[in-house]
């Protein structure tokens, strides 16, 4: 039995078997290549990005999906629900030094991976857009801490591992457009789960959510299954 190609494994795990842009299986090949090497130092580790291992979800969105510690009742349920279908809806590829997650936004639209944007969960619950045309530009700008010096010299060094990023400053890295916005969505669900889960009276017993038990909520658009 021949060994499973780790690029094609990675996107079946945490792209939902999306072919792999260009610039994320670079990225994937270096972090592979520096752990191989036990190279204390490299982009991504002065970014403080680590690529997800395995089937691994980021640690604060499993926690999220288990149900939040600072909620309860229908609220913890609804969050727990409305991840879910965050998840279903995105692909978290990494996170980064202070345990935000990384990821790309398909939306229940199904934007193509080729221009679905980048997008960051953080710990205050809060999904955001990240400035790149892609996961490199996202993670250059945020090695780069607002300095352009550093970012041209990222750069280059990112373009000499065979990518071609064009940006000659900070400033020129553009967030990619899309509409609806994670955040919105996000909210949109914890209102219509909330809502719903109200209305029929279910409990909350206080352990971890089993999210996929659970059938009620809104169809806000395609099913991704």
């Amino acid at each position: 039995m021949s060994p499973i190609d780790p690029i094609t494994q990675f996107a079946t795990q945490h792209l939902g078997g999306r072919a792999m842009p260009d610039d994320l299986r670079r990225l994937l090949n270096l972090q592979w290549r520096d752990a191989a090497s036990g190279r204390s130092n490299g982009l991504l580790k002065d970014a403080g990005v680590t690529f997800l291992d395995g089937g691994r979800m980021p640690g604060l969105v499993a926690a999220v999906c288990a149900g939040r510690d600072d909620l309860e009742g229908a609220a913890r349920l609804a969050c727990a629900q409305a991840m879910g279908d965050m998840v279903r809806y995105s692909g978290f590829v990494a996170e980064d030094a202070a345990g935000d997650a990384i990821g790309y936004w398909f939306s229940p639209d199904r934007i193509p991976i080729e221009t679905a944007p980048l997008f960051r969960f953080d710990s205050d619950g809060n999904f955001s857009i990240l400035p790149g045309n892609g996961v490199a530009e996202a993670i250059l700008v945020i090695a780069s801490r607002d300095n352009n010096l550093t970012f041209s010299k990222l750069r280059d060094y990112l373009n000499e591992q065979g990518l071609n990023i064009t940006a000659r400053a900070i400033q020129d890295v553009q967030r990619r457009e899309c509409s609806p916005l994670p955040q919105a969505t996000y909210q949109q669900l914890i209102q219509a789960y909330s809502a719903d889960l109200l209305a029929t009276s279910v409990s909350d017993t206080g352990g971890s959510v089993n999210i996929m038990t659970i059938h009620r909520g809104p169809k806000i658009g395609p099913e991704t299954d």
